[in-house]
């Protein structure tokens, strides 16, 4: 298990796009989120997919291992 330093270490090495979508899916956990927060969050993922920073889904166990390892 992950420390919350080692969390919040693997987070600052996010891509921006990878960000936006990890805030979007912990605004979306949320029983009642802030519909701005989360129209914004949303909207800042459209961008960069937009902008052709994507992933194929494959990768995504990867780097969710990745970002859990970091230090």
């Amino acid at each position: 298990m992950s420390t919350l330093q080692e969390i919040k270490t693997a987070i600052a090495h996010l891509q921006p796009r990878e960000r936006a979508l990890l805030t979007a899916e912990l605004l979306a956990a949320e029983p009642e989120p802030d519909m701005q927060e989360l129209e914004a969050a949303l909207d800042r993922g459209m961008a960069d997919v937009a902008a052709g920073r994507v992933r194929p889904i494959s990768e995504v166990p990867a780097l969710i291992r990745g970002w859990l390892g970091k230090s």
